[in-house]
């Protein structure tokens, strides 16, 4: 019981603050490592566990949780392990004590930085769809990715591009697999949201230096299907 208060109040103090200085990252971050699965982080529900064969991955990619910093309900939690449930939307942070994870909801997950990427979550009634977004871009204007999963079956090989990306350990004898859309859409230097579907969509939203812009990148020889090179190139060229 004195150690359930202890904790409680320890944590009263980290939320609030102390009056006489800030916490720092690296003081949160102890204090989150020292309390681990007891942190309100962990409180969540537990995390989908596909039951069922299929080819693929429901998460963003096929490369496991990453460390990272998540944001959750307005306390941001650092060097934990996280993942993206793209099949429901839904941020996934691995428990250190065993093998399950909690899923957590856009809403109350604005940001996450994992690997050097940059997510937002967006909510009910927000400005782009619910779910979690890539951020590409470091000016004011950006570009938000979007990654979707659906189970779907075919008695063909499917790998590669029919499902929208390469499973290593795809499997011949199982005819489900979660196949992958992309959506993306620019973000203005005034915050609106516009989709786009190509990379004249993109080049439009420039159109002072259309031309330039399309010639420049022309040069770099980028793959027609590596849309995300195409619009972190044009990117840079058009930060401000």
């Amino acid at each position: 019981m004195t150690q359930k208060l202890l904790l409680s109040g320890s944590l009263l103090v980290l939320l609030l603050g102390l009056p006489a200085r800030a916490q720092t990252p690296a003081e949160v971050q102890s204090f989150q490592q020292e309390t681990g699965d007891r942190s309100i982080l962990f409180r969540g529900k537990q995390a989908t566990f596909y039951r069922f064969d299929a080819n693929g991955t429901p998460y963003w990619d096929n490369t496991g949780f990453k460390r990272g910093d998540i944001v959750f309900e307005g306390n941001t939690y650092y060097d934990v392990l996280i993942d993206i449930d793209a099949y429901f939307q839904r941020a996934l942070v691995h428990l250190a004590s065993g093998p399950f994870a909690v899923s957590l909801t856009p809403d109350r997950t604005p940001s996450i930085v994992m690997a050097g990427r940059r997510f937002a979550g967006f909510g009910p009634g927000e400005a782009l769809p619910e779910g979690f977004y890539e951020i590409l871009g470091d000016g004011r204007e950006q570009v938000y990715k979007r990654i979707d999963k659906y189970v779907q079956s075919s008695l063909n090989n499917v790998n590669g591009s029919p499902i929208g990306y390469e499973d290593p350990d795809y499997r011949d004898d199982v005819f489900r697999y979660f196949a992958q859309e992309r959506t993306y859409y620019f973000r203005d230097a005034e915050g609106r949201f516009t989709r786009i579907k190509s990379r004249g969509a993109l080049l439009r939203q420039f159109p002072e230096r259309r031309r330039e812009l399309r010639k420049a990148l022309k040069e770099l020889h980028i793959r027609r299907d590596d849309f995300d090179r195409y619009c972190t190139e044009l990117l840079k060229r058009t930060e401000r």
